[in-house]
């Protein structure tokens, strides 16, 4: 077992690591809240912002509240500079949980809510909060959504694409037997797993839990079905045939396509035991689990031990998931990780936040590792208030964007605010090392059945998109507002599309099938 100790405040030190400077920071929000739960990268080097927001028309919102909390979308580019931004919402609370990028160019936003039929909420709620699905495409426009749940809490965890085009859903539920929930309920939350269809409609779904709390945390599809990845400290009893060590522990279930159960597997220590993510590798034979621990003694079937309250946490198990190496890492505090990435060169980064053993007071932090469980850098940003930090991405250009939330004023790295809460958004990297595109455009996919992303890699002042047929005939034209704009191709015969690009800098072509 190996201990790493992080002590490092934003700008007090230098790693060689291309990603230590601090290229820019943003501040975004309106004059009262912003929560932000996650965040997805895009193809023109920026990224997609997710989270809820309780501010009305206000700062750098620009669209007004429709109930008390609403699904909140911001899109930046590279730069940090916003492209466009999107509110979905009823008269209750909506909170947004989860985003994925879906393979039309579009995106599935997952998250639950308390709102009745009301504003852009199209269905009544069932219980105390209902999951709440909205399909957007590729210009941002939505396509349809559902609402799932029975007669009490029902929240989304994680919503990811899966193969043949639908959606998997894991979530927690405490709700009775309904029309819409087949199984009966084990205990204070259970795992709720749904399988949806391109459109939302329920092909099947499964509940799973013990006699106390049980909640999923993460998805993993695998070839024979899926992994769900979670916490539990019930007892053996409902439908969990496992008995706990000690608070919470790791209980990861192993489902087959239609959510039929294969294996379960608990893993844990005395004390709780959170789960943030389950990775495989590339040959399929071993996984990664990460997470953060209590523990003191290591008792259980986990060698894990904290130093100082909650520890990062790093296993590396084979596939019958049972432990081969264990890592923990002290950062001085209390940590907890919220976000697990795998870089180009295959080495780990944690991210979360910690809280001050004696103030209390949250700040980002991160650490990449090798494959030896070594700490390659570490690095902390604090501003003057509490920063929860709740995802990382990794950018098409290679820098790394750490995103969450914020209550700081007046630090150095921090130069704005908006309100009691914002997002507070920072890109890492070194100038010299961001990966610069060589192609001035490129299209996404490509061949396409309906909407293609062109995205745009050269730096411009104006310019026009246009499609044309191979006979030379004008399509479609609009002018260009962002490094990436989303051509439909989908009401158009199949065959050749020439979509041209004219900027001040550039005229340049590229050939896109319609499926």
């Amino acid at each position: 077992m190996i201990k790493k100790t992080l002590l490092l405040l934003l700008g007090v030190a230098s790693f060689s690591s291309y990603s230590q400077k601090v290229l820019w920071e943003k501040t975004i929000g309106g004059e009262h809240s912003e929560y932000l739960f996650d965040m997805v990268p895009t193809l023109d080097y920026g990224f997609l912002l997710a989270g809820s927001s309780l501010s009305d028309k206000s700062g750098l919102k620009s669209q007004k509240s429709q109930g008390n909390l609403d699904y909140f979308l911001w899109k930046m580019d590279k730069s940090g500079e916003e492209e466009w931004q999107l509110s979905f919402g009823g008269d209750g609370q909506d909170i947004l949980k989860s985003i994925y990028p879906t393979n039309d160019m579009g995106y599935i936003l997952g998250g639950y809510s308390t709102s009745g039929k009301s504003q852009s909420k199209f269905s009544e709620n069932q219980g105390k909060s209902d999951i709440w699905i909205i399909k957007i495409d590729a210009k941002g426009t939505q396509e349809w959504q559902q609402s799932y749940g029975g007669d009490g809490d029902d929240r989304l965890v994680q919503i990811k694409q899966v193969k043949g085009g639908g959606y998997l859903i894991a979530g927690t539920t405490n709700s009775d037997v309904s029309d819409q929930k087949k199984d009966e309920k084990f205990g204070g939350l259970d795992y709720w797993i749904i399988k949806i269809d391109k459109k939302g409609k329920v092909e099947w779904e499964k509940t799973y839990g013990g006699m106390y709390n049980d909640e999923p945390r993460t998805i993993l599809e695998t070839e024979n079905g899926y992994v769900i990845g979670g916490v539990s400290n019930s007892p053996t009893s409902g439908n969990k045939q496992k008995e706990n060590y000690g608070g919470y522990d790791l209980w990861i279930l192993e489902l087959d396509v239609k959510g039929n159960l294969l294996n379960e597997y608990l893993l844990g220590t005395e004390n709780d035991d959170q789960l943030n993510d389950i990775i495989l590798s590339e040959d399929k034979e071993t996984y990664t689990i990460t997470g953060d621990t209590y523990s003191e003694n290591g008792i259980g079937n986990l060698a894990l031990k904290s130093e100082k309250e909650s520890d990062f946490f790093m296993i590396k198990i084979d596939n019958r998931f049972r432990p081969v190496d264990q890592y923990t890492f002290d950062l001085e505090g209390s940590e907890f990780l919220m976000s697990t990435n795998i870089t180009p060169s295959k080495q780990v980064f944690l991210s979360g936040y910690k809280a001050d053993e004696k103030s209390n007071k949250k700040s980002y932090v991160a650490i990449q590792l090798n494959d030896k469980g070594e700490k390659v850098w570490e690095k902390e940003l604090s501003t003057s208030g509490d920063d929860l930090l709740r995802k990382t991405v990794i950018t098409r250009d290679g820098a790394l964007v750490l995103a969450g939330s914020s209550t700081g004023r007046n630090a150095k790295y921090k130069t704005s605010v908006q309100g009691r809460e914002d997002y507070w958004v920072v890109k890492l990297g070194r100038e010299e090392e961001i990966k610069q595109p060589e192609i001035k455009i490129e299209a996404f996919p490509n061949p396409t059945e309906g909407f293609t992303q062109i995205v745009i890699n050269h730096e411009y002042k104006e310019g026009v998109v246009n499609v044309f047929d191979l006979n030379g005939r004008l399509l479609h034209s609009e002018k260009l507002k962002y490094d990436m704009v989303a051509v439909n191709l989908g009401t158009y015969a199949s065959g050749t599309y020439v979509i041209n690009i004219k900027t001040d800098v550039v005229n340049t072509s590229v050939k896109v099938i319609k499926r």
